[in-house]
């Protein structure tokens, strides 16, 4: 039984992921339990899948392997609001696409869908398969899915970057939160699930046909003038429109004018009665002609009602698809994260043409509200310059990031300036120079008395040393916030009132260093 649930879950080898469930903490504004998510730093083995499943430790399995292949993936539903979340509407639409994926319980309460294969398949054809199954259940594009890289990479030392990894099911064998249910919602014990994952595999040749099967379920009722189009558009045409007429109009020029060449204002006209319930008055119509024969930008994949009905795997086989845009639009921009540095740094990744995804990394926040400097980064980055937004645009595109969809990220334990001042305080206080009188503070040295060390805030700049760049107002200022020092303390040295710094005294548990007081020779 452990072997079966190893071989459905094999990966990545070289690291795992560990969910630490002592450190959780509510997400309130989507009512989702988080705990502590790391990677172990080494390989993972056959005894971690079975302490797993024994509950002494909670694992994660990045799906992508080195040679670029995935015999597993999965679609993580991630419901606005965890407790009002229902599952039984996404296992009647498995039902009804015949869609072979295993529901999982998260513990979070949100809703894993797994899919097996008989046999390794390239990782980019496990995402594009599963991308393919987001609009029949109705997800929006942005959903997590697993792998979220096609391939692992090396950072600037050669080691390989393991990219995301996905929280394994049936930890303490099923005795929580994260178990296989069927199709009526009953939940499956670990030789259940088993059963059913074995049985559900699919070939690469069955997995393809499956896509498109899905391809042509949604858009079946479409207008045949998108069959060589963006997908999106055509799904837009199943019904006329109230809403977002503006954005449809927009990108069905940039299609008009590719497919229809010259002829395409009078497609534009046709198009606004056909595909709209409130059509433009000719006047507005006109004007809106006028402007668009001159240069235009590409298709705005980011704006409603295109969103939410994006196939962009789809759309860039097709003639007059994404792909064949002349000017890039403003980048589709997903997985946004803000890491809280002193200076707060910004992640993201930029959807490329080709469905690909390419993390840019934003150093400070000025680059990031200056919309002219963070399309020349994402240049820099990816080698396209993408069209701008007009001003109010962009500052609705900063305040959507900054949603509820923004991940915040603590960097590691140590490395803030006040956690590093801390530890340099120590340094000089307990193991630099020690002064027995208070007038060898003028040297440099530390004086500790009656529980507090009392010393020059010149003395501790030479300390630090030339390898920190920070301003001095801005040490004093982190040193009084973090380290608790408190500045121009009057102090007596020899009959002479002088301003230092004093601290409280420190005893942190490490090891100090106590000179050996020699009373006599060893020898």
């Amino acid at each position: 039984m452990e072997n079966e649930f190893i071989k459905l879950f094999t990966g990545y080898g070289g690291d795992f992921g560990i969910a630490d469930m002592s450190r959780t903490e509510l997400d309130a504004g989507k009512n989702k339990i988080k705990p502590g998510y790391e990677w172990a730093g080494r390989p993972l083995t056959i005894n971690d899948y079975k302490d797993h499943l024994q509950g002494k430790i909670s694992i994660g399995v990045q799906p992508c392997r080195l040679n670029k292949t995935a015999q597993f993936g999965c679609i993580d539903i991630d419901p606005p609001d965890y407790g009002n979340f229902k599952v039984d509407k996404y296992l009647s639409l498995f039902q009804q696409f015949k869609l072979p994926l295993v529901p999982i319980l998260s513990k979070s309460g949100g809703l894993h869908c797994y899919i097996f294969l008989k046999e390794a398949i390239p990782a980019i054809d496990l995402i594009d398969a599963l991308k393919a199954f987001l609009l029949p259940l109705g997800l929006k594009p942005t959903t997590e899915i697993f792998p979220k890289q096609k391939e692992l990479k090396e950072d600037d030392k050669g080691e390989i970057k393991p990219g995301n990894f996905i929280n394994l099911p049936y930890y303490n064998k099923g005795e929580s939160t994260r178990y296989a249910i069927d199709k009526d919602a009953n939940k499956l014990s670990l030789e259940q699930f088993l059963k059913i994952a074995l049985s559900s595999q699919v070939s690469k040749k069955d997995l393809h046909t499956l896509v498109e099967t899905t391809h042509a379920n949604i858009l079946m009722g479409t207008d045949p003038e998108f069959e060589d189009g963006p997908p999106c558009l055509a799904l837009c045409s199943k019904s006329k429109l109230e809403d977002g007429r503006d954005r449809f109009m927009y990108n069905y020029m940039v299609f008009a004018k590719k497919k229809y060449k010259d002829k395409w204002p009078d497609q534009v006209m046709a198009a606004n009665i056909k595909y709209l319930e409130t059509p433009w008055d000719k006047s507005h119509l006109d004007l809106k002609i006028k402007a668009w024969k001159g240069d235009t930008a590409g298709h705005t994949c980011y704006e409603e009602p295109i969103k939410d009905k994006c196939m962009r795997s789809l759309c860039y086989s097709k003639p007059f698809g994404i792909a064949s845009d002349g000017v890039s639009a403003f980048p589709d921009i997903t997985n946004f994260q803000i890491i809280k540095y002193q200076e707060p740094e910004y992640r993201f990744q930029v959807i490329m043409p080709n469905d690909d995804k390419i993390e840019v990394v934003v150093p400070n926040t000025k680059l990031m509200t200056t919309q002219k400097e963070l399309l020349n980064l994402i240049w820099e980055q990816t080698g396209i310059y993408f069209e701008p937004l007009k001003p109010k645009d962009y500052r609705a595109k900063l305040n959507e990031w900054r949603g509820p969809g923004c991940e915040t990220i603590a960097p590691p334990k140590g490395t803030q300036i006040g956690d590093r001042l801390k530890d340099e305080l120590y340094q000089y206080c307990i193991n630099g120079p020690q002064a027995k009188q208070r007038n060898q503070i003028r040297n440099g040295a530390c004086y500790t008395d009656k529980g507090h060390h009392h010393f020059k805030f010149s003395s501790f700049i030479e300390h630090l040393g030339n390898n920190w760049k920070i301003p001095q107002e801005r040490i004093a200022r982190q040193l009084e916030k973090d380290c608790e020092v408190e500045f121009n303390f009057s102090l007596n040295i020899d009959g002479k009132t002088e301003k230092v710094c004093r601290s409280l005294q420190l005893h942190l548990d490490k090891i100090e260093y106590q000179p050996v007081e020699r009373k006599e020779s060893n020898y």
